[in-house]
């Protein structure tokens, strides 16, 4: 008989890293941590639970080669599953090591935790017993504007780029889409639980975020419960250490939903 724990909804620890390297793909530190969660409800050792969190989490690692997405359920407890989502553009070697480094963030991060998840730079790893898996969630979990001050040009190619993510057709197996326009590029990734409808009303929530709330920022990047989207100008530098160190505005919302009821703590090094 499985071991029952409390429900896994995603409440405090998260970090969100203000620090982050350049947005574009080139020149990306894919393990970076932007930002992690863990339950409140707790799990003890050498129970079903502790062997169903081990099971999924190996699971998860040993399918990141093959694969950009798949998830897993517990074989002692259908309630508790796991995925892990790469950006599905990037190679299997990228994601394999971005999904490991995840899962030991989670260790360290969620130690014991009934639920968790971690999100860095290149990857998605999530885990719990809280019914998750296919639910659609737009709650904001990190937003970032950054970059040197742009004009009304970038920000109209911005809007156009982050436009045409919203109107691209439904991608093939990974959820990843990219546009751009002029000088500025804009991609966005969904998690592999949604379907094609659910990713692309992600998505135009995700650039709704990002319109309304980086002004003539020429980098920005939102992550909501089950999708993100990033754009920047080339050659603005993206998310530099200056501008994290000077402030060019860490955002945050806190919604019902996946990880409702946040405590941030930012860290600068």
């Amino acid at each position: 008989m499985a071991t029952r724990v409390a429900a896994a909804t995603l409440l405090p620890v998260v970090l969100s890293l203000l620090l982050l390297p350049r947005t574009d793909s080139s020149s990306d530190d894919y393990s970076a941590f932007v930002y992690a969660g863990c339950s409140q409800g707790r799990y003890a050792a050498s129970t079903q639970y502790a062997s169903g969190v081990d099971s999924v989490l190996t699971s998860v690692a040993n399918s990141a080669p093959y694969a950009p997405y798949a998830n897993f359920t517990a074989p002692s407890d259908s309630s508790l599953v796991g995925l892990y989502q790469c950006r599905s553009d990037l190679p299997a070697s990228v994601c394999t090591g971005c999904v490991r480094s995840a899962i030991s963030r989670l260790s360290s991060l969620c130690s014991w935790s009934a639920g968790g998840a971690v999100q860095l730079r290149a990857c998605f790893v999530r885990y719990g017993n809280d019914s998750f898996l296919g639910k659609q969630d737009t709650a904001v979990l990190f937003k970032k504007c950054g970059g040197t001050p742009g004009d009304a040009g970038g920000v109209a190619m911005r809007d156009s780029a982050l436009g045409a993510l919203v109107a691209a057709a439904a991608p093939e197996g990974g959820g990843y889409r990219a546009g751009g326009s002029g000088a500025v590029q804009a991609m966005s990734q969904c998690v592999g639980d949604l379907d094609a409808k659910a990713c692309s009303d992600c998505v135009s929530a995700a650039t709704r975020q990002l319109k309304a709330g980086c002004g003539y920022a020429t980098a920005g990047e939102v992550y909501l419960g089950k999708c993100y989207a990033r754009f920047w100008a080339n050659g603005s530098g993206g998310f530099s250490s200056s501008a994290g160190r000077h402030g060019f505005g860490l955002v945050h919302a806190i919604a019902t939903g996946f990880f409702a009821s946040l405590v941030y703590v930012s860290l600068v090094i």
